[in-house]
Order: C-alpha cells, then structure tokens, then sequence
C-alpha cells in the first residue's frame, strides 16, 4: 500500500521523469494480491478486500464478474468501473456485460487477457503503446475524436474467489499514457 505522507524532499532532490507511477501502483496491487493469498496456489478472497485499502486505485480499477459459458468460455460483466478506467474503456459499464458495452474487436484483446489470468490463476500484465485517435477500434483508450498520436498501456488482470478455489472475479488495475 502506497506510503502516508511524510516529511518534505531534502533540498537539492530533483523531480526524476523516469520513475513509472504505473508500473509502481500494479507493483503494489499485485503485492497486496499476493498478501491476500490463503496459500501459494488459492486465491483471495473476493471479501478480503476493503474498499478503503484499495481507494489509492480505485479511479484506475475495474473489477468483473465472471461466469463460465456452455462453450468453456467465460463471460465477464463489468461490477465496478472507476472514473479514469471509465475513460479507457469507453464508458462507465457497471453492470452490462462486456460483449454487450464494446464491439467484438475492442473486446477481443481484453477477453484474451482477462481469459489468461483464469487460466494461470494469477496476475498477468500487458504492456505496450497503442494508437490513439481512433485509428484501431480495437485500442484500449481510444476516444472517438481525439488527436492522432500513441499511448502507453499498463495493466494487470488479477483473479479472485468469491469463496472456495474457482476464480469468479477479476480486479482489472489500467494505466493509459499519452505519448505525443
């Protein structure tokens, strides 16, 4: 959990534009994750969680309900969707499922990361820059209308059980970065 406040900088300390708060905040939420684990293979809990341990990523976070599919799929509806990680997906969603908040291309890349952290049963990160300005519909952050250019994109697909061993929820933490 992030630090509380403490005393100011020493002087002569200078503002480093390469520390990565993204990579740092999903650091630590994984942390807390791990902290959570019953054993080395469980899950935590869904429960486990307290709204207040996880306010300093609440605004980036989004947490799904899943449900297995007749085919051994799943499906996921979006439970809770914070304000910034509304920005990225597009919309605040809460409460509709995801093929029925985005169209099948921009919800291909999310059901295949979402899928891989079931599957191992553990946090599984993607990173990498995108296009912005709706050049692919396909792009986590895109927004109709905005101006060309690229992003970065952070984020961390972590598994959870509302009780016993199966995964029936996921906390979604995820960071998008203009570039140019």
């Amino acid at each position: 959990m992030p630090a509380p406040y403490g005393l100011a900088p020493a002087p002569g300390l200078r503002w480093n534009p390469e520390v990565d708060f993204a990579a740092r905040n999903i650091r630590a939420l994984i942390d807390l994750w791990k902290a959570r684990r019953p054993t080395r293979r469980g899950l935590p809990s869904f429960r486990g969680f307290d709204g207040l341990e996880l306010r300093p990523w609440a605004d980036n976070l989004i947490v799904l309900d899943t449900e297995p599919t007749l085919f051994g799929g799943h499906s996921y509806r979006y439970r809770m969707v914070g304000p910034a990680a509304s920005t990225v997906e597009g919309g605040n969603f809460t409460g509709l499922y995801l093929q029925d908040a985005l169209s099948s291309a921009q919800a291909a890349p999310r059901v295949r990361l979402y899928d891989r952290a079931l599957q191992f049963r553990a946090p599984v990160e993607v990173r990498g820059r995108v296009a912005l300005g709706g050049t692919s519909p396909a792009t986590p952050g895109t927004a109709p209308g905005s101006a060309p250019g690229t992003a970065r994109w952070d984020t961390v697909a972590l598994p959870l059980s509302y009780v016993g061993e199966r995964a029936d929820h996921l906390m979604v933490l995820t960071y998008v970065e203009a570039l140019d």
